[in-house]
């Protein structure tokens, strides 16, 4: 068998190997990246999903830390971090059972409270 026939057979070899191994690491990962999980705030958009299990994030800090919408905003991101963790695309954002409190002059405690939804 001549050099280059050789090269040619490992060459068709390592392309089909590294399909294979793309279409496998594919199938595994099928949990999104908390970046991808949608936040939605009306429950009509979820109404055709498959409904997950409640979930809620607090943070307790001190306003010189950052702004209200600031503490919000990271306790929206730990509470998409903890969905994309148990697989959900996307959380229903209850906003009734959400809160937020100030304590002492210059402390806020964000609660959000969701619900993870796959579909």
């Amino acid at each position: 068998m001549g050099i280059t026939k050789k090269i040619a057979v490992l060459i068709v070899f390592l392309l089909s190997f590294g399909t294979l191994m793309a279409q496998t690491s594919e199938k595994q990962d099928t949990k999104p990246s908390w970046e991808e999980v949608q936040v939605v705030y009306d429950l009509n958009e979820v109404a055709d999903m498959t409904m997950g299990k409640k979930m809620t994030e607090t943070i307790r800090t001190s306003l010189n830390f950052g702004t209200k919408s600031k503490v919000k905003k990271d306790c929206l991101k730990k509470l998409k971090k903890q969905a994309a963790e148990q697989g959900y695309s996307v959380i229903y954002i209850n906003e009734e059972a959400s809160k937020d409190k100030r304590f002492n002059k210059r402390g806020i405690e964000v609660t959000l409270v969701g619900v993870g939804y796959k579909g």
